[in-house]
């Protein structure tokens, strides 16, 4: 009677464990074609294509802004201030006094000199007559040129003093701001302000390390702003033929016609380090980087059946330079091949895409 009840119960826990196995698996079945149910992964991008272009490797260098007509305003004598006749930023014409100091004092000293000068010419003139009748000797006509030599530079040292009193504009320029004002006193060589000429040109000076590079007077350099916004090309005039023993740095000045620019402007000089290459350029954004390198996505088209016609195929590239957002590469990429653009940080190798219409590069 034993053995029958074990078999029994032995067979109703096997029924028993058989039937949730089975119960089991038809939910996974039903689980997993639930789940084939739904569509892949699909990521939305734009497309760009892949450029032929050229590229020349290049190193950012610093430059300061020149204008070839700038100014520092300064007195050479202290003084007071009688007359500003132009205000901050103004334009002041060629010739015009921008500044001018008391000189009534000096103003009166020439004049009774020049008094004191007209009488001993008075003199000479009187005795060189009476030295003809020998009734004057020759030591007094002597003592009268010589007092007509003195009072001469006397005069000429008055307006030299006088001529610093006015500060004159050179050139037609625009002010900058000052603070000084009418009645002020200014000491020897304190600034008044500066004087901008309205020359379209400008220079740029730069330092070339030793061994970057060899320019030479003609050549051409790009310019651009500290924020990297192009500006132009500048022709080098002038090259330093020595180094500077402190930096090992030569100096070069470029000139461009760049109004916008202002004097003293921290600006980007390009300067070409070698040969110009023959590459592709893509989009900035099209270029991801891994830990294995820098690599790009290109759309080709997904297998027959697929969800979507489209798949991401990942290509690694080799970044070579940079310019106007666009990255200048090789690799396995073709001229005019589709690239992920816009969307291309978030894609996987082989992930099925989805065009988004009528979108292109910038």
């Amino acid at each position: 009677m034993n053995w029958r009840a074990w078999l029994i119960t032995a067979t109703s826990c096997l029924t028993v464990t058989a039937l949730l196995v089975g119960i089991k698996t038809s939910q996974i079945a039903q689980a997993m074609a639930f789940m084939e149910s739904f569509p892949p992964p699909v990521e939305t991008i734009t497309v760009a294509q892949a450029q032929s272009d050229s590229w020349a490797p290049t190193r950012l260098l610093s430059g300061t802004v020149r204008s070839p007509e700038h100014l520092v305003i300064a007195t050479e004598i202290p003084g007071r201030v009688v007359e500003l006749p132009f205000a901050s930023g103004d334009t002041v014409p060629k010739g015009a006094a921008i500044l001018v100091l008391f000189n009534d004092d000096l103003e009166a000293q020439r004049t009774a000199l020049q008094a004191d000068l007209n009488l001993v010419n008075t003199q000479l003139e009187r005795n060189q007559t009476l030295e003809a009748d020998a009734l004057v000797s020759r030591d007094q006509l002597d003592t009268l040129t010589a007092q007509t030599l003195s009072l001469t530079a006397q005069i000429a040292v008055l307006e030299a003093r006088l001529s610093r009193t006015t500060v004159r504009a050179p050139f037609t320029g625009t002010l900058g701001i000052y603070p000084q004002r009418v009645g002020d006193l200014m000491r020897l060589s304190e600034v008044l302000t500066t004087l901008t000429g309205l020359n379209r040109e400008r220079w740029v000076d730069f330092k070339v390390p030793q061994g970057l590079a060899e320019l030479t007077v003609g050549d051409t350099v790009t310019i651009r702003t500290i924020s990297g916004d192009a500006v132009g090309p500048a022709t080098i005039i002038a090259v330093s033929d020595a180094f500077a023993e402190g930096t090992r740095t030569y100096d070069v000045r470029a000139a461009l016609s760049a109004p916008g620019l202002r004097h003293g402007a921290l600006v980007q000089v390009a300067v070409s380090t070698g040969p110009s290459e023959a590459l592709l350029s893509v989009p900035a954004r099209s270029i991801r980087w891994d830990p294995e390198g820098a690599h790009a996505f290109v759309v080709e088209p997904s297998e027959p059946g697929a969800y979507l016609p489209h798949r991401a195929s990942l290509r690694r590239v080799e970044v070579r330079g940079e310019r106007d957002s666009r990255f200048f590469i090789r690799g396995a990429l073709d001229p005019d091949d589709n690239i992920a653009d816009k969307g291309a940080f978030k894609l996987t190798d082989q992930v099925l895409l989805r065009i988004q219409a009528g979108a292109s590069s910038e």
